[in-house]
């Protein structure tokens, strides 16, 4: 009985513990301001940090809604942005007697930006992906490289990915031993194995092979560029569409490798954010299920309350049945099973059927 009212005292404080969504995902860095000096520099700041904050709201919107709900903030109207804002820094500033430039990161508040989409009825996607391990592959005149220093593709893609981006991407280090462990022949004759090995090496789940390629058109007098992008999940290959087609081809004079390398992340970021939506169910009605969790590993329960709760938010989570044995959630949401485990990828865990009736489910762990 002592131990039951002490894990309920625990509980309870758990319960009432921050339970906000992912924060980074509503962080916005290297937000350069350059203009010229007119002389008074507290107006320079003050200016700066305007623009800084309505280029930061811009790129925010833009990771995390669609382009039909992005149209819908043409009807709201002059905007408040500075109420939807938690904090800023200037991170550097350079003031001459010609220019003045400064670099502002701006972190939103979560909960505001939330509640500013619900009152104008606008949806947005935050599913955070799990970590998908990049092997770029970079083949110029007949020469492949993977984990070699004049491997310049690997550099670009790094330098492009931004980390608090909905699509996560872990780059392995380039060095002797990941040599040792794959190597670009391999990847592109499709050797499952040795892909399957590395990526359990790293735990991880899911690779992105990206492939690009340079040959120069002697006759022609110009350099061909071709990407191709292949996802490796499950113990399969699959060719995935960027550019609205399998593969880019692009001509130019000279190389444009750093240009096509954040164009590609771009569209990596899109295929993301298409795979949340195309699992996306919202109707007039929502679903109810039950989560099950053990009640004899509360620190484990919080977890997952945490991680769900940031997911659907505080209107959809409700705490329903508690004893010594368990501890019962009731879940009312628009969302699919399969688009909440999509969710929840990236934390390694899923929702599965608890074999017993009335729509529980457990959650299982890799």
């Amino acid at each position: 009985m002592k131990n039951f009212i002490f894990k309920l005292i625990a509980f309870f404080f758990f319960i009432f513990a921050d339970l906000s969504a992912n924060e980074s995902i509503y962080s916005v860095k290297d937000n350069q301001i350059f203009f010229q000096n007119d002389g008074n520099v507290l107006e320079l700041r003050d200016k700066a940090k305007k623009i800084a904050f309505q280029n930061a709201f811009n790129i925010l919107i833009k990771k995390i809604l669609e382009p039909s709900e992005q149209s819908k903030l043409d009807s709201v109207g002059e905007l408040n942005i500075p109420s939807l804002i938690r904090d800023f820094k200037i991170v550097e500033e350079k003031i001459t007697d010609v220019n003045y430039s400064s670099n502002i990161s701006v972190n939103f508040n979560s909960e505001e930006i939330l509640d500013f989409f619900k009152d104008y009825g606008i949806r947005s996607n935050i599913l955070v992906s799990e970590d998908y391990l990049v092997l770029p592959v970079f083949k110029k005149f007949n020469t492949l490289y993977l984990w070699e220093k004049d491997n310049y593709w690997y550099d670009y893609l790094r330098d492009e990915y931004d980390e608090l981006g909905l699509l996560k991407l872990f780059f392995p280090e380039r060095n002797h031993m990941n040599k040792l462990r794959i190597s670009a022949k391999q990847i592109l004759d499709k050797d499952l194995d040795p892909i399957k090995n590395f990526l359990s090496f790293y735990k991880k789940k899911k690779a992105l092979i990206i492939f690009f390629q340079e040959d120069y058109e002697l006759n022609l007098n110009r350099l061909e560029s071709k990407v191709v992008t292949m996802l490796y999940s499950d113990s399969s290959l699959e060719t995935i569409e960027l550019f609205q087609e399998k593969e880019y081809r692009e001509y130019s004079e000279l190389s444009n490798a750093r240009l096509i390398s954040k164009l590609t992340i771009n569209e990596l970021q899109d295929w993301w954010k298409k795979k949340i939506d195309s699992f996306d169910t919202i109707s007039e009605y929502a679903s109810t299920f039950f989560l099950r969790l053990d009640s004899s590993d509360l620190r484990n329960n919080f977890s997952v309350e945490k991680i769900i709760k940031g997911i659907l938010g505080e209107e959809e989570f409700f705490f329903y049945e508690f004893d010594d044995k368990e501890t019962v959630y009731k879940v009312v949401t628009k969302y699919t099973i399969d688009k909440l485990n999509l969710a929840l990828e990236s934390h390694s865990l899923e929702l599965i059927e608890s074999g017993i009736e009335g729509n529980y489910l457990i959650v299982t762990s890799d």
